[in-house]
C-alpha cells in the first residue's frame, strides 16, 4: 500500500503560480493536498489566492504573513532588507490589508499554527507536523543546516516522526536518525509564489508513505512569470517586486 500527499508553502498572492503547482498535483493523481501559509502579499490576487485554497478544500496553517495582515499587526523593518525593499515591504502589507475581503480575514484569522497528518495505521503509522516555520513560532527560520538535535527536540516534543515546513523560500529534504535511533523526515517545501535567487520558479513537496517507511521529494514547476510580472506593475503593487521576480527568475 502506498499513500502520497502534495504540500505546498509561500504563495504570496501569485495566483499563476499556485494554479501551475495545483495542476502538476492533479496530473499525478494525488488528492490530498496541504498548504503551509503565507497566502498574502507580494503579488496582486491575494482573495483570488485564497478563494481558491478555499474552494478545494485545502488543510492551510497559518503563515506569519497571513498572521500579520488577518490580525492588522505591524509591520518590523527588517535588518537585512535594503531601504528599497523595507518600503516596498511596507507598502504591499498595507494594500492587503485594505484589499482583502472581510470574509476572507476571517477564513485567515481560524488558521491554525499547526496541523498533524497521520500516513499508515498500526504500528506502521507515521505523523508528520505542518507548520509554517517551525514547531515553536511561525517566525524561526529553520534551514537545512539546523541542528539535528534541536529538530529532534521539535519533533519529540510534538510526538511526531517528521516535520514539513515552509517560511524560508528555500526547499530540501533531510532524513535525520535520533541518538534513540528514531528516524524523522524534516522538509521544506520552498515556495510557490516568491522564490529565491537561484530556486526554481516554483516548488513543492511530495511525501510518500509505504509499509512504514515515508520519504519525500522536491517538484519544480514552471508558470508564466511575464504574467505576474505584468499583473504586478499595472497593480499598486511596488514594482520592487516585479524586478525582483524577474531578477531571480533569471538567476
Amino acid at each position: 500500500m502506498i499513500r502520497q500527499i502534495a504540500v505546498f508553502s509561500d504563495v504570496h498572492a501569485n495566483l499563476p503560480a499556485l494554479k501551475a503547482v495545483l495542476e502538476d498535483i492533479d496530473a499525478r493523481q494525488i488528492t490530498e493536498i496541504y498548504c503551509l501559509g503565507d497566502l498574502v502579499d507580494f503579488a496582486p490576487w491575494p482573495n483570488e489566492v485564497i478563494e481558491l485554497i478555499r474552494q478545494r478544500q485545502i488543510p492551510t496553517v497559518m503563515g506569519n504573513h497571513d498572521d500579520r495582515v488577518a490580525f492588522d499587526r505591524p509591520v518590523t523593518p527588517m535588518v537585512k532588507h535594503p531601504p528599497e525593499e523595507r518600503d516596498a515591504r511596507v507598502e504591499a502589507i498595507a494594500l492587503s490589508k485594505a484589499t482583502i475581503s472581510a470574509e476572507n480575514m476571517a477564513y485567515m484569522r481560524d488558521l491554525p499554527f499547526k496541523r498533524r497528518v497521520v500516513l499508515g495505521e498500526g504500528d506502521k503509522a507515521k505523523s508528520l507536523l505542518l507548520v509554517h516555520a517551525s514547531a515553536n513560532t511561525i517566525h524561526e527560520y529553520i534551514y537545512e543546516v539546523h541542528s539535528p538535535s534541536a529538530l529532534a527536540e521539535m519533533c519529540a516534543a510534538n510526538h511526531t516522526d517528521g516535520m514539513l515546513m515552509g517560511h524560508t523560500h528555500y526547499a530540501y529534504v533531510r532524513q535525520l536518525v535520533t541518538e534513540q535511533g528514531k528516524s524523522l523526515l524534516i522538509g521544506n517545501t520552498g515556495a510557490t509564489g516568491r522564490i529565491k535567487p537561484g530556486e526554481p520558479l516554483a516548488t513543492y513537496m511530495i511525501c510518500t508513505w509505504q509499509e512504514g517507511d515515508i520519504s519525500a521529494e522536491i517538484v519544480t514547476v514552471e508558470y508564466n512569470v511575464v504574467e505576474t510580472v505584468s499583473a504586478i506593475i499595472h497593480s499598486q503593487i511596488p514594482d520592487f517586486y516585479a524586478r525582483e521576480l524577474i531578477n531571480n527568475s533569471l538567476g
